[in-house]
């Protein structure tokens, strides 16, 4: 049985990117939701934003 390793272009590992539907049906099961002023941001704009 041989191993096989898919890998990406320039050796660079894909990042997951969730859906923001998802995201926010994600946030509701935890009792959270998102704030009305960033309901059209992306979830890359929103770490930004609360990056500590």
């Amino acid at each position: 049985m041989s191993n096989t390793v898919s890998k990406t272009t320039n050796g660079h590992k894909a990042k997951f990117t969730p859906n923001m539907g998802n995201f926010k049906v994600s946030l509701s099961y935890e009792g959270l939701s998102l704030k009305k002023s960033s309901d059209n941001q992306t979830i890359a704009d929103l770490k930004r934003k609360y990056a500590k």
